[in-house]
């Protein structure tokens, strides 16, 4: 009789996750389910880094402010990678769409509900998880700090540096750390005139007076809830929105019409790899994406007329608010119809098309693509009619006027601006270098993570392992940290998912140690 060897004890692994905003709650929670499934109380456990003491929320759901609505529907935020109804089905048994941090003209999987609600949800299904987790004997640890280093040791382990003035010794690291700050416009700092980021709220409103001139750097989703904080709290000075292009984004119905794609589908980019031998170029892209539009509206469309670049804004918002009461037209269903294709059609492409359509249509698409709510939308145009808010395109120059102890903001356009307040609300930071955090910053400094050339670093894309030599092949990343790889990186539905298939990598990993 052949003996079998005696099975070897296998080493209990430990996982980090950094961040406890949605992207790592997310990620501590499908992880934890994948390791309950497969029972691996005994050879996994987890450390939980976030340095508030609520997790859940981070910057993007933790505003207070009732009106920073989400800029998606209900239904395709649930927080469980394969349920995305998730969120839609919690929000019914917590008053639904009659609740007052909900807007919906409809039912509540189309419902734009407040962030903070979110960030509830968002932290109940992790403490539930948690719960269920130590119930079957999974350890996890919570650390209440900021992570601001790491270190990787000879032997692949890594060290993560605390605030706490403590370590931690980990098997793998995920990097979750949320919406970057940008480090843009280093010259303000210390300018108590200047206020560098929207978030936390706070911060923005005990910075300005109720009647400053309020000037706000930005003209995305970012600023006009920049805008929403301000009114809210009772300003009654002006606000300028400044931006190179001076475009609003387009105005997202509460119920998209459907919309049959039969030209920029994945089949057709797949037989043009398969017959012409290339990636898909952006060119090819945006002469499939017309005919899709143009089958659509049965007639053909003078594509230049619709740059909204240096435009009178208000006309345009009013005419998209009236069109998004009416279901969206059909650019704006064409490009709601590609959310679930675009981040495959993306990592088809090379890096020299990418770097094309990100400087020949990126702008245009994001302003279709990431529309703003109907609520919001009309919140805006009651402002610019009223002249209380206006929109300035073509800023060129920012200064500090130390003798009138204002900003001046030269444009090409409109002239000269003369601001009280000045807030950076230019969104969240792109690139690695432009990134305000500690953490990256130091990643970066010792070649743990690699640069993208779009932004953000380097990954596989499949794993969402962060290519670096002197990194290793223990640190993962998700989120805005993957921005120039991946597309949707600011939308919860496709965080959850690369998130799904990150999470069975390193249970994989880290329960076979390659071997199976």
């Amino acid at each position: 009789m052949i003996k079998l060897p005696k099975k070897r004890e296998k080493e209990m692994k430990k996982i980090a996750i950094i961040g406890g905003g949605a992207c790592g709650s997310a990620a501590l929670i499908e992880l934890l389910i994948q390791s309950r499934t497969a029972k691996l109380e005994k050879e996994v456990s987890f450390v939980f880094i976030e340095r508030r003491e609520k997790a859940g929320y981070g910057l993007a759901f933790g505003s207070k402010q009732r009106t920073h609505i989400l800029n998606t529907q209900a239904d395709l935020m649930g927080v469980y990678a394969n349920e995305p109804a998730h969120f839609a089905e919690w929000l019914k048994e917590h008053g639904g769409k009659y609740r007052s941090d909900v807007k919906s003209e409809s039912d509540e999987e189309n419902a734009y509900t407040s962030r903070i609600l979110y960030g509830h949800y968002v932290a109940e299904q992790l403490e539930k998880n948690i719960e269920i987790a130590n119930k079957n004997d999974i350890k996890v640890e919570r650390i209440q700090a900021e992570a601001f280093d790491i270190e990787r040791l000879e032997n692949e382990k890594l060290v993560i540096h605390l605030t706490n003035n403590s370590t931690t010794e980990v098997d793998e690291v995920l990097l979750a750390p949320g919406t970057p700050k940008p480090n843009t416009f280093k010259q303000f700092k210390d300018n108590k005139n200047y206020i560098d980021f929207p978030w936390p709220t706070s911060r923005l409103i005990e910075n300005t007076a109720k009647n400053d001139h309020v000037g706000v750097l930005g003209t995305s989703l970012s600023a006009i809830d920049t805008v929403m904080s301000l009114v809210d709290n009772g300003h009654k000075g002006k606000i300028t929105m400044f931006s190179p292009d001076g475009m609003l984004p387009r105005v997202q119905p509460d119920e998209n019409k459907d919309f049959e794609r039969r030209f920029l589908t994945l089949a057709n980019l797949h037989q043009i790899k398969r017959e012409k031998g290339h990636a898909p170029r952006a060119k090819e892209l945006f002469r499939l994406f017309i005919k899709d539009v143009e089958e659509a509206e049965g007639k053909a469309i003078d594509w230049k007329s619709l740059n909204r670049d240096s435009k009178d804004q208000l006309p345009l918002l009013e005419y998209d608010i009236e069109i998004a009461k009416k279901g969206g037209d059909s650019l704006l269903n064409m490009a709601y119809s590609m959310r679930y294709d675009t981040s495959t059609i993306w990592s088809w492409m090379s890096l020299h098309e990418q770097i094309i359509f990100t400087k020949w249509l990126g702008r245009h698409w994001t302003i279709t693509r990431h529309a703003i709510p109907l609520h919001n939308a009309k919140r805006l145009a009651k402002l610019m009619k009223e002249g209380q808010l206006q929109i300035i395109p073509q800023n060129n120059k920012v200064e500090f006027l130390n003798d009138e102890n204002c900003f001046e903001i030269i444009t090409g356009k409109d002239g000269v601006f003369k601001i009280d307040k000045l807030v950076n609300a230019t969104g969240s930071a792109g690139k690695l270098e432009e990134m305000n955090n500690v953490l990256v910053e130091n990643l970066l400094k010792k070649k743990y993570l690699k640069p993208h050339p779009i932004g953000g670093a380097v990954i596989n894309p499949h794993t969402m392992q962060c290519i670096s030599k002197n990194g290793g092949s223990h640190i993962y990343a998700v989120g805005h940290l993957v921005n120039g790889m991946l597309m949707d990186v600011n939308a919860v539905w496709f965080n959850v998912k690369t998130i799904a298939r990150l999470a069975s990598e390193i249970i994989f990993k880290t329960t076979t140690d390659g071997d199976i």
